[in-house]
């Protein structure tokens, strides 16, 4: 059986090394995604599926800093002063050879072109997927829930 590594360096020939997992928002009033946090998923080491920061965190340094840009007369996006989960978001996994993207069923065609250009997927083999957790107003109710879910809801 191959190692993740070789799964990788395998699969490389087949999709673009430029590939990335990662994070989003969607920006309804701009209608465009911001706030991409991505890496190459040829990069990935052997236990890892995606990007590694969560939403939440990014949020939330992103909320205080927009407070204090307010504070102090800056111009700011009043987008960053919501509640994270209130802005459509996903996730991008690789996960045995596939890009899977984990969104809410506010995804349109257009939206998942984006994201497919975004992330240079142009190439791989994307599946969309529609997870509650994604659903506007939803969560994770801990990190370890987002590092332990079930690889078996995938498939």
């Amino acid at each position: 059986m191959m190692s993740r590594e070789e799964m990788i360096q395998d699969m490389s020939r087949y999709f673009d090394k430029k590939a990335e997992v990662g994070i989003f928002w969607y920006h309804p009033l701009l209608e465009d995604l911001f706030e991409i946090h991505s890496m190459p998923a040829t990069s990935l080491k052997k236990e890892e599926l995606t990007y590694p920061k969560l939403h939440k965190t990014i949020w939330q340094e992103l909320h205080y800093s927009t407070i204090n840009k307010k504070k102090k007369g800056l111009p700011y996006d009043p987008i960053y002063l919501s509640d994270y989960t209130q802005i459509p978001r996903g996730r991008i996994y690789f996960i045995e050879g596939e890009f899977y993207v984990k969104v809410g069923s506010w995804i349109t065609d257009k939206i998942k072109k984006m994201i497919i250009n975004k992330f240079n997927l142009k190439k791989c083999t994307v599946v969309f997927e529609i997870d509650i957790h994604w659903e506007l107003g939803h969560g994770w109710s801990t990190e370890k829930d987002l590092l332990n879910f079930d690889l078996k809801k995938f498939k």
